[in-house]
């Protein structure tokens, strides 16, 4: 017979002690996040959607905004269910027939809204790549119309992919708890058909492998076609009388304890049958949805880094080879020019460093929650549920609070690269009284009338595209990271 101390341990207790640790303040941080997070993607979209803002580049940041903006909305009802008022309900409140198709729903949609966003990013390095690269075919491969479909086509593609398989492997399911007086589940019986009839074949399959008796298999095999079906519904029987027994026997022994009804996400009946499947949706889960994106990813940014790089020197010889070409002569000597570079060459050179240390943060970013994930399913379909249940799920919330603050940070990394995105944003919301307390920059200063009482309607359109170089790349680099996974 074997024994639970031949099972490996994956996971020490310190994983519990986080758990039970973190969960006590991921309620209100996550809600934080998701607050804060509503808030910038709403802007996002705002200011992206301009008609001056119109480019492929922020087609696909509306996109990405769209997609993280939909995860925060449906993550907020979630975590103060769950995670702030989960203590002060009953149980039966806790765990509803309602509750359970609302987590069914979070399940499938957090999850579909996630892997849209991973592959937007994909798509939107790719964008960049091929506008630094190949400049000359850019309008050509990534015009508006060609980043319309691609966005409507990872919407689509997402959704059909990742949805049918997280429908099919999970289930609601009913159970019967026996509460203590303080409301802690003392036990817990399943009371779904589908739960029984698995665990009374697991059971008899059990017996049929421990049994010392030489010609039992074939016993067994020959009257298959008769006695399996009986055996089975009398199994069925022996575990719902067990069922009931504990319902009777456990009935209120001790002053104060209860029986109550709630419903789960559990395990379907085709997952429980087929473990094939289930190692199945966690290889695409790792694969398709976290390592592929991740390697992609990381392969398009290492060589969108070295094109940039490429540039910015290429750039430095050029200005050299101006600088020697048209050295001024006096008195008939080559007088070497002292002042310093023009303000638009240092202007490009910054922007580029910027792009180059923005690359770096996003990717550290994104491998920093997306690569762990990937890793741990694939763990997950190698090692089994001993796996799941003693080292990921003590980790979901902490995977879950990162993949929210990465889908929150875009407003930053977006206002800190695009010096268009910043105008347009102050354009929009900052008030018309609070420019005479700002100083005249050169931007403002041909957009505002002699008394400098405020740009008027040509001054303010001026505003927005006066600088040809921003207006051209629109986000400088637009490699944003997102998530949830959830």
């Amino acid at each position: 017979m074997v024994t639970n101390m031949s099972q490996p341990h994956y996971c020490g207790a310190s994983f519990d002690d986080f758990h039970t640790n973190y969960k006590y303040i991921h309620g209100y941080f996550s809600l934080i996040v998701c607050i804060l997070g509503t808030l910038a993607n709403t802007l996002n979209i705002i200011v992206l959607t301009r008609r001056e803002m119109r480019s492929p580049t922020n087609a696909i940041l509306t996109g990405l905004a769209v997609a993280d903006l939909a995860v925060m909305l449906e993550y907020i009802p979630y975590t103060v269910h769950d995670f702030i008022l989960g203590s002060s309900l009953p149980r039966e409140q806790q765990l509803s027939y309602n509750w359970a198709c609302f987590i069914k729903f979070h399940s499938i949609f957090a999850q579909v809204l996630h892997t849209i966003s991973i592959w937007l990013t994909v798509t939107l390095a790719v964008w960049r790549y091929i506008a630094v690269s190949y400049p000359q075919r850019n309008r050509i491969w990534c015009g508006m119309r060609t980043t319309t479909i691609t966005i409507a086509t990872a919407y689509v593609v997402c959704v059909l992919v990742v949805s049918p398989w997280l429908y099919l492997i999970t289930a609601i399911a009913k159970f019967l708890e026996t509460l203590d007086a303080n409301g802690k589940t003392l036990t817990s019986v399943p009371l779904s058909q589908y739960i029984l009839d698995y665990k009374s074949e697991e059971q008899l399959t059990l017996q049929v492998m421990s049994s010392t008796t030489p010609n039992m298999p074939w016993t067994l095999s020959t009257a298959s076609n008769n006695t399996t079906a009986a055996s089975l519904l009398s199994a069925t029987a022996a575990a719902a009388a067990a069922a009931t027994s504990t319902t009777t026997t456990t009935a209120l022994p001790v002053l104060g304890e209860r029986n109550v009804t709630v419903y789960k996400l559990y395990h379907s009946a085709l997952a429980l049958h087929d473990p094939t499947l289930r190692n199945a949706t966690f290889l695409i889960y790792s694969v398709l949805i976290k390592l592929l994106p991740c390697i992609a990813l990381t392969v398009l940014s290492v060589r969108l880094i070295g094109a940039l790089l490429e540039a910015k020197r290429r750039r430095k010889i050029l200005a050299c080879h101006a600088a020697n070409d048209m050295q001024p002569i006096v008195n008939g000597k080559v007088v070497t020019p002292t002042q310093p570079k023009s303000c638009k060459l240092l202007e490009k050179e910054k922007q580029t460093d910027r792009t180059t240390r923005m690359l770096l943060a996003v990717l550290l970013l994104f491998l920093i929650t997306e690569f762990p994930q990937g890793i741990m399913g694939l763990l997950i379909a190698m090692l089994g549920d001993k796996f799941l249940m003693e080292c990921y799920l003590k980790l979901s919330d902490l995977i879950d609070i990162l993949a929210l603050i990465n889908s929150s940070i875009n407003f930053i990394l977006y206002c800190s690269m695009s010096r268009q995105f910043r105008s347009t944003f102050t354009l929009l919301f900052r008030p018309r009284w609070f420019d005479k307390w700002l100083p005249l920059s050169q931007h403002d200063g041909d957009g505002r009338d002699g008394a400098g009482a405020g740009l008027d309607a040509y001054g303010r359109q001026r505003l927005v595209h006066t600088d040809a170089v921003s207006k051209s790349m629109a986000i400088d680099l637009g490699l944003t990271t997102q998530v949830t996974n959830v």
